[in-house]
């Protein structure tokens, strides 16, 4: 057993070495994506634009990054991955740098729809890479591990937009420089890019076929994340939470993504990745209803001394909402992958395209159904979205089982069958 998990071991970090380059490749991209996330509405906000502009530049950044998922398998499969890659991070520099010469709203929206392109094509060509590389044995340890350098970049971008918070113009120069980096380091990678070929297209109804449970669970993970991301800030501010108290907050999500996620990547590589997916899903629905029961804001009191114990038991459930939730998407493409896709760019871009539109969908629905449903809605859809999960997932596992069940049972009869006597016959006694 020891010697096994040796093995493993030595499996991990020889596959670890050979695609450092490109991990860290993408988590520099992530930092820049993330940093414009934060600093364009904050920047619309300067020079006095509205609400609406900032959800318009938003909207744009979402349907550019739905559009480059569509088209970026050709892409991949036309020019190959370091060329995908370099020219997506190349034209993304380029954009962030056209961003400091205008202050056109309209010019905004159409840089960030390229740039959601960019970043789509971008992202789809690193998961691609990794995935088709990376053995079964392994994979969930190795995308855990691209999944801690993508959330340490995505906290360390939220301390750069701080820290450039009255010089947004050398930031942004900053974040093209860094892209460029990105660029470099995947031009020395060690790893042999995958073969590219033309293949017959990938219809979505073969993915449902193959893995529904990582299709459903890459869309509920992004709309889980999301609404995370949107119905946390806006109850602790509607509770009266201070500014930085609910930043700290918000920290513990992330803080929860960085802790579990090389031990759930363990998990997955050692057991059925439906009943991990089947656990998370359940503990995210039944920590989402009793916060729903116990409404732990009424009476709140904004100090911060007065409420340390409260303050304390949220951290503490939102490093474990985070710790849930965020490597949910990881997870499924393992488990998608176990199927040995015949296009492994294909699928990565198929599942980065759900998880999108998942992301996009929390949000709206929030919008969609708060007139129905009122100021819980967040809160109900969170438990609708992993609580169906949940369920589903369940019925995969159920209808797996009786198909194994029957599988054994016909592979006995056939044995049976087989011998020379049937199961209740004995051979005559000889009689003289």
């Amino acid at each position: 057993m020891a010697s096994r998990a040796l093995v493993y071991c030595r499996m991990v970090k020889a596959s670890l070495i050979s695609l450092l380059a490109i991990i860290m490749a993408s988590a520099i991209a992530q930092l820049a994506s993330s940093a414009l996330l934060t600093s364009l509405p904050l920047k619309i906000a300067n020079i006095g634009g509205s609400t609406t502009d900032a959800g318009l530049v938003a909207a744009a950044y979402s349907l550019g990054f739905l559009a480059g998922c569509m088209r970026g398998v050709s892409m991949i499969n036309r020019i190959g991955h370091i060329r995908a890659f370099a020219g997506a991070a190349g034209l993304t520099a380029l954009l962030i740098l056209m961003f400091k010469n205008t202050d056109s709203i309209f010019l905004w929206t159409a840089l960030r729809f390229f740039m959601g392109a960019a970043f789509a094509v971008l992202f789809a060509t690193a998961d691609a890479w990794l995935n088709e590389t990376v053995s079964d044995e392994v994979r969930g340890r190795v995308l855990s591990v691209n999944s801690i350098a993508i959330g340490a970049m995505a906290i360390v971008s939220q301390i750069f937009v701080a820290h450039f918070a009255e010089t947004r113009i050398e930031m942004l120069e900053l974040l093209s420089a860094f892209l460029l980096v990105a660029v470099v380091l995947l031009c020395m990678t060690r790893s042999v890019p995958p073969r590219t070929y033309k293949t017959k297209r990938i219809k979505f109804k073969e993915i449902w076929a193959q893995s529904s449970v990582a299709v459903l669970g890459a869309f509920c993970s992004g709309a889980i994340v999301t609404s995370l991301l949107t119905i946390v800030p806006f109850s602790l501010s509607k509770a009266g939470v201070g500014g930085s108290t609910t930043a700290l907050m918000i920290a513990m999500l992330y803080v929860g993504r960085l802790l579990f996620q090389w031990p759930f990547g363990s998990l997955a590589d050692r057991m059925d990745r439906r009943w991990l997916i089947l656990g998370s899903s359940s503990l995210i629905t039944a920590i989402i209803l009793i916060v729903l029961i116990a409404d732990p804001f009424h009476g709140w009191n904004s100090g911060f001394l007065l409420n340390y114990q409260l303050l304390s038991l949220m951290g503490l459930l939102l490093v474990i909402l985070g710790g849930l939730s965020f490597p949910l998407q990881s997870i499924c493409v393992a488990h998608a992958f176990e199927r040995k896709p015949e296009s492994s760019v294909a699928l990565s871009t198929y599942l980065l395209f759900i998880w999108a539109a998942g992301s996009v969908s929390g949000p709206t629905l929030i919008g969609v159904l708060s007139p129905v449903l009122g100021p819980l809605t967040p809160t109900l859809l969170l438990i609708g979205l992993s609580g169906s999960l949940a369920l589903y997932t369940a019925y995969r596992l159920y209808i797996a089982r009786q198909d194994f069940v029957r599988r054994v049972s016909t592979r006995q009869l056939i044995t049976l069958s087989s011998r020379p006597y049937a199961v209740n016959q004995h051979p005559q006694p000889y009689d003289k």
